[in-house]
């Protein structure tokens, strides 16, 4: 088959959570012997990254982010037009053409938009001719900012733009799916959520598929102080809010039982506000954003948490912590989709206090730490392996082109 993805980030082989997903997903069916490219927008601090791409593809092509002008986004964000302003974000005139001749040149099978946003490319693009369309949908984003607008805590200005853009969101978001040939989702709770807006769609669950073999390298030697680790790209909402949820309620209460801990939170996007939120703790706490490569930072770390309290969609970033042995402590909405036992595979948290505590039983009881990160290990090796997943996405695909 020939297959091209469509990207709102550039996915490369140091990229951690969904687009790390999507770069596994081209690679694997390349090594498959099918023919796949990539559209992509790409951010400055990317680029490098480009040529092994296009040594591992068919086709590469990639489109600058563009930068919008303050106002203008603080404007989009509370008055709707036609297009939604998560859309909008994502909207480019150069991607739509790209995709149309990318398409049109080679002569793609199937086009597959990796994260809803990405759909819009295939909807109602005028330089598009006829392909079979699939929308790789990594949250629904209507019940993202559903949660947004409802969570208690949640900014004020958040949760005002979340409300003013969920009538017009939900409408484009469900109109686009429904032009689509296909959809698929990471969870069968992504699928049932999708289907109770719209019953007609074809909804297929794909699970992300874990790379042990990636992840597994030589272990380095653990610091001397036990270290708390938190990674994402922290200027989507959710990981913001999970970041200063913990810096501001969680984290004074564990330094009274534990002040020998470190924590490190590493990922792009970390804004000025979570970063003096973390310097008041400058002794504990780190950010650290210029990461290529996480493995590292999970081996180095002691505990890995996951306080999410916003967004829909599976945790990748959770499963590879898994994976490594890590014990992960997390909220109920962090462990939505993964099948979590609550003090067998996993802490399930969605108190400070919960999470003090659950930290404690961890940090002093290193048995339970070390059984628990080896029955997660166990679960993700057992239900996450990339090669039925991967086989599982040529299976849809094949149904879907042969339609």
């Amino acid at each position: 088959m020939k297959i091209l993805f469509l990207a709102n980030r550039l996915p490369h082989a140091d990229v951690a959570g969904g687009h790390r997903l999507i770069y596994q997903r081209m690679r694997k069916l390349a090594e498959q012997g099918h023919c796949v490219g990539l559209a992509s927008f790409v951010s400055e601090d990317c680029v490098e990254h480009i040529p092994a791409l296009r040594r591992e593809l068919h086709d590469v092509q990639t489109v600058p982010e563009k930068k919008r002008r303050l106002i203008v986004r603080m404007l989009r964000d509370y008055i709707s037009g036609s297009l939604p302003a998560i859309f909008w974000k994502n909207y480019s005139q150069k991607m739509m053409r790209l995709v149309g001749d990318m398409v049109e040149k080679t002569q793609y099978d199937v086009v597959i938009a990796e994260f809803g946003e990405m759909g819009m490319y295939l909807y109602r693009n005028p330089y598009l001719s006829a392909v079979h369309k699939i929308v790789s949908c990594h949250r629904c984003l209507s019940s993202a900012f559903a949660k947004y607008a409802e969570t208690p805590g949640v900014p004020l200005s958040v949760r005002l733009k979340s409300s003013s853009q969920m009538r017009v969101l939900q409408k484009y978001e469900f109109e686009m799916y429904s032009a689509m040939d296909h959809i698929l989702t990471l969870t069968q709770e992504d699928r049932f959520t999708l289907l109770n807006h719209a019953p007609q769609l074809p909804v297929s669950v794909i699970p992300p598929g874990i790379d042990f073999n990636y992840l597994d390298r030589g272990r380095l030697k653990k610091p001397e102080k036990p270290l708390i680790m938190m990674c994402g790209y922290f200027a989507d909402k959710s990981n913001h809010d999970a970041a200063l949820w913990f810096i501001e309620e969680v984290w004074p209460k564990i330094l009274i039982r534990h002040p020998e801990l470190n924590c490190s939170f590493v990922g792009l996007g970390a804004s000025p506000e979570m970063r003096r939120a973390a310097a008041k703790y400058n002794r504990s706490m780190m950010v650290i954003s210029n990461v290529d490569d996480l493995r590292p930072y999970r081996e180095q770390a002691s505990i890995f948490v996951n306080p999410m309290r916003l967004g829909s969609g599976l945790r990748i970033k959770m499963l590879e912590a898994m994976a490594t042995g890590l014990p992960v402590i997390t909220t109920a909405l962090g462990a939505a989709g993964i099948p979590a036992q609550n003090g067998v595979n996993c802490f399930v948290a969605d108190t400070p206090e919960l999470f003090v505590q659950s930290i404690d039983w961890l940090m002093t009881d290193q048995r339970l730490a070390q059984k628990m990160g080896q029955r997660a290990r166990e679960m993700v090796k057992e239900q996450y392996n990339i090669h039925s997943t991967i086989s599982e996405l040529e299976r849809v695909l094949s149904e879907v082109v042969s339609i």
